[in-house]
């Protein structure tokens, strides 16, 4: 399973009472993962193209859903914005 550099960063040091929106690319069956996201604490806020779930979760619980079965990948939703450098989800525009 692929996992970004962003999530990896959330999963080993979440803040706490933060959320984040994450993409999950189901290696199979999506509907599997989205129980399992669920059951998880993440709550499904779109279905899109390719098997992709846009998941919200706390960061707290970013951990969990790494280790989930049936994964092909997880990134922040950042990756769906590029910018002029291509850096995509691992700039902050906010000047974090």
């Amino acid at each position: 399973m692929y996992v970004s550099p962003a999530v990896r960063s959330i999963r080993e040091h979440p803040v706490e009472d933060e959320s984040v929106t994450l993409l999950v690319r189901a290696a199979d069956d999506v509907a599997e993962i989205r129980d399992r996201i669920e059951t998880a604490g993440g709550t499904i806020e779109e279905s899109l193209e390719f098997e992709t779930l846009a998941v919200s979760i706390p960061q707290t619980g970013v951990g969990e859903i790494c280790e989930l079965e049936g994964i092909e990948s997880i990134e922040t939703d950042r990756t769906l914005t590029i910018d002029a450098d291509g850096a995509g989800e691992d700039v902050s525009t906010s000047g974090e």
